[in-house]
């Protein structure tokens, strides 16, 4: 396990997202942080570990999708019978 933990704002560049959509990927638990503030029940200060953001990434990333195979166009086929 990595000691380096990232606060909010960093995270938040690194993603290039805005604070508020880091905090509610928090609040929301799809990215786990630690509150290092020093009064519990206070306003917390969120510290994101490596290991958790590098997990949170993976759960996020896309795998390519298959190629898809295209259709052939219906035959306009008139039947005279």
């Amino acid at each position: 396990m990595t000691d380096h933990a990232h606060s909010v704002k960093q995270v938040a560049a690194m993603l290039g997202i805005r604070t508020h959509g880091v905090l509610a990927m928090i609040h929301n638990g799809q990215l786990r942080a630690v509150d290092v503030s020093i009064q519990p029940g206070g306003r917390p200060h969120w510290r994101i570990l490596a290991d958790d953001l590098e997990g949170f990434l993976l759960t996020r990333t896309r795998q390519p999708a298959a190629p898809r195979r295209r259709r052939r166009k219906p035959l306009n086929v008139k039947a005279y019978f």
